[in-house]
């Protein structure tokens, strides 16, 4: 399923073998035990057991695996193992936002994201060939201060290989011009915000921006309230979704599933329902759908069965939801 993705959505078949290093970063929307592409959604058991499957079959001799999207932490968490040659850190642990950075006044739109701006900037700026993949990882987590950076796999590969066995050799900047980017950087990283949040902060920032009285700032103050209308929709549908589901088996949960982030555990229940949603309810390539999807895997975990989750769905999603965006 993870190799159908990359060859679907980035149009890259991955040609390797026993004897080639492998690096794969990933950046877009998540959400719990998931990461969106433009067109569909991959499960953190299917890309686990994917990477197995890729070991088992010696298709890869060593693997680090970068990963940007809100709670991406989920996609490896007890489930990477940490004897299959694959070293992974994450933007985010199981249950946080990841955080967007770098707004450009002239495009109007933010430029990165925290934990990949990091990363990026140490390899730039670094002696690549000589830093640990763990020591990047310890200055990306260090500097990252919008979420909790984490690691999974095999630690031990993280300690022993440098970082340009598997992004490449680079030159080493000279030390003042090196530290005075990194100080420009941090500043300019002080303007995070939380992913779900992005599309609501660039339309305010717009808004500010634009002239009194004008259409633009008519249009933008109308978009803006659209946005938020947006958001209480795709919350009170989910909620019903939960609460239906619960009146369908046990009652005296719904607090309990709205309020509180679960360890995702009954991964095939929660596919089985995702997919239910994304036909019957929304588009999951939208943040605040996404973020919103630890309440239908606290259903899972706390013993519906995707029957009755199912069941709910098909009640209150009588018609699919669609955004303008």
């Amino acid at each position: 399923m993870f190799s159908f993705f990359v060859e679907k959505e980035i149009g890259i078949k991955l040609s390797i073998g026993p004897d080639d290093n492998v690096f794969i970063y990933f950046t877009d929307h998540g959400a719990v035990g998931l990461v969106a592409f433009p067109h569909g959604v991959l499960h953190a058991k299917e890309l686990n057991e994917t990477i197995t499957k890729m070991y088992t079959q010696k298709k890869y001799k060593q693997m680090v695996i970068y990963i940007e999207a809100c709670e991406s932490g989920s996609m490896l968490e007890n489930l990477l193992p940490n004897n299959i040659n694959i070293y992974a850190t994450t933007a985010s642990n199981a249950e946080e936002s990841s955080y967007a950075c770098y707004y450009d006044d002239k495009r109007q739109t933010y430029l990165g994201d925290v934990y990949s701006v990091v990363w990026m900037e140490d390899s730039d700026v670094e002696q690549i060939d000589l830093e640990t993949l763990y020591q990047q990882f310890l200055v990306t987590q260090k500097n990252t201060n919008t979420s909790h950076v984490m690691q999974y796999g095999d630690l031990n590969l993280g300690k022993n290989h440098n970082v340009s066995e598997f992004q490449g050799a680079t030159k080493q900047i000279y030390k003042p011009i090196r530290n005075l980017l990194k100080k420009h950087n941090a500043a300019l990283r002080r303007d995070a915000v939380p992913t779900q949040d992005v599309r609501i902060s660039i339309v305010s920032r717009r808004l500010a921006a634009a002239k009194d009285n004008s259409v633009e700032k008519e249009k933008l103050e109308h978009e803006l309230a659209q946005l938020y209308k947006d958001r209480e929709i795709i919350t009170a549908r989910i909620i019903q979704i939960a609460s239906t589901a619960l009146s369908l088996n046990r009652g005296g949960y719904l607090e309990i599933v709205t309020e509180k982030r679960m360890k995702l555990t009954q991964y095939s229940c929660y596919q089985s329902v995702v997919e239910h949603i994304q036909e019957k309810c929304f588009d999951l390539q939208n943040e605040f759908v996404l973020n919103k999807l630890y309440i239908i895997a606290n259903l899972c975990e706390i013993g519906l069965l995707d029957l009755t989750i199912n069941q709910a769905i098909d009640q209150v999603c009588n018609e699919r939801l669609q955004f303008d965006y």
